[in-house]
C-alpha cells in the first residue's frame, strides 16, 4: 500500500513537472510568436508603403515615369517634325532664292547689254553730231527747216533722250544689284538662322534622347523593384497567417494551463501532503512495524544473529560470508574482534 502511495506522489511530482514544462513553452512560444506576428505587421505596412510609393512612382498621371516617358516621346516626336518642316521651308525658300538670284542675274546681263548698246548708239550719234555742226558752221544762215525739225536737230533730241534712257538703265542696273546683294545676305542670314534653330533643335533631341533612355531605365528598375515588393508582400503575409493560425492552434491549450496551472499546483500540493500524512499514520501502526520487523529478519537470511546486533562481527562476518578471523583481519575495530 504504501508502494503505491509512493507511486502516487511520484505521478503528483512528475504531473507538476510536465504542468511547468507546457506552461514554459506555452508562456515562450505565445512570447516569441507574437513579437514574429508584431513584427510581420510592421513588415506588411512598410511593404504597404513602399508599394504604393513604387506605383505612384510609376504611373501617377502627372509626374509618373511612364507619363514623363510619354511627354519626352512626345516631345521627341514635335522635335523631328520641326526639323523636317524647317529643313523643308529652308529647302523651298533657297529654291526661290536661286531662281530669284537667277532671273536678278539674267535681267543685269540684259540691263548691261543694253546700256552698252545705247552708249555705242548714242556715242556714234554724238560724234556725227559734232561732224555735222562742224559743216553747219559754214553757212552762218541755215534754213529754217534746220532749226526747226531737220535732221541735225532730230539727232539732238534724240541724243539726249538717249543720256535719259541710258541713266535710267543704269538706275535700274544698279537697284537690281542692290537687290540681288540683298537676297544674298537675306540668304545667309535664313541660313545662318536655320542652322542656328536646327543645332538647338539637335541638342533638344539628344538631351531628350538622353532623358528617355535614363527614364526607361528608371522605370525597369522601379517595375522589377515593385514586382519583387509584391512577392515579398505575399509571403509575408502567408507567413503572418501561418503564426496567426499557429497562436490559434495551441490557445485552447495554453489557456488551459495557463488559467489553471496555478490551481493545480494547489491541487497537488493538497494531495502530496494527504498523502505523506497517510504513509506517516501507517508506518505508526503495529501492524505496520510488526511487518516491517519480520520483513528485516527475513532479510538477514541465515544471517539471523544479525536482528540482534547488526554492527556486531557476527552479523558482520555472516554477511560478508567470510569467517570471523577473516573478517577482523581486514575490518580491524569492529565490534566483537
Amino acid at each position: 500500500m504504501l508502494n503505491e502511495i509512493a507511486k502516487m506522489v511520484k505521478v503528483i511530482v512528475k504531473e507538476g513537472k510536465a504542468d511547468k514544462e507546457n506552461l514554459d513553452w506555452c508562456n515562450e512560444e505565445r512570447t516569441d510568436n507574437d513579437k514574429d506576428l508584431s513584427e510581420k505587421n510592421d513588415e506588411i505596412d512598410t511593404l504597404n508603403k513602399e508599394i504604393q510609393d513604387l506605383d505612384t512612382s510609376i504611373n501617377d498621371p502627372e509626374t509618373g515615369l511612364k507619363k514623363q516617358i510619354q511627354n519626352t516621346e512626345k516631345s521627341l516626336v514635335e522635335n523631328i517634325e520641326s526639323q523636317k518642316t524647317e529643313t523643308k521651308d529652308r529647302q523651298e525658300s533657297n529654291l526661290l532664292y536661286q531662281e530669284d538670284i537667277k532671273n536678278l542675274v539674267a535681267a543685269e546681263s540684259i540691263l548691261k547689254k543694253a546700256i552698252r548698246v545705247l552708249s555705242a548708239y548714242y556715242d556714234k550719234l554724238e560724234k556725227q553730231m559734232k561732224a555735222e555742226a562742224g559743216f553747219l558752221q559754214e553757212d552762218p544762215a541755215p534754213p529754217d527747216t534746220w532749226k526747226g525739225g531737220g535732221a541735225s536737230g532730230g539727232f539732238k533730241g534724240q541724243s539726249g533722250k538717249g543720256g535719259d534712257a541710258i541713266t535710267m538703265l543704269k538706275f535700274i542696273l544698279d537697284e537690281t544689284v542692290k537687290e540681288e546683294t540683298e537676297a544674298h545676305g537675306d540668304e545667309e542670314d535664313s541660313q545662318h538662322s536655320y542652322e542656328d534653330s536646327m543645332q538647338k533643335l539637335k541638342d533638344s533631341e539628344a538631351a531628350d534622347e538622353k532623358t528617355l533612355a535614363g527614364l526607361q531605365k528608371t522605370l525597369a528598375a522601379k517595375e522589377e523593384e515593385l514586382v519583387m515588393k509584391r512577392k515579398e508582400l505575399k509571403a509575408t503575409i502567408k507567413e503572418k497567417v501561418a503564426i496567426e493560425a499557429y497562436l490559434l492552434k495551441i490557445k485552447p491549450g495554453c489557456d488551459f494551463i495557463t488559467k489553471n496551472f496555478e490551481q493545480r499546483e494547489k491541487n497537488r500540493a493538497t494531495e502530496s501532503t494527504a498523502l505523506k500524512k497517510a504513509t506517516k499514520l501507517i508506518k505508526a501502526t503495529p501492524v505496520y512495524k510488526n511487518f516491517k520487523a519480520e520483513e528485516k529478519t527475513e532479510g538477514f537470511g541465515d544471517c539471523k544473529s544479525c536482528n540482534k546486533d547488526e554492527e556486531h562481527v557476527k552479523c558482520k562476518a555472516c554477511m560478508a560470508e567470510t569467517s570471523i578471523p577473516g573478517y577482523c583481519a581486514g575490518h580491524k575495530g569492529t565490534k566483537g574482534c
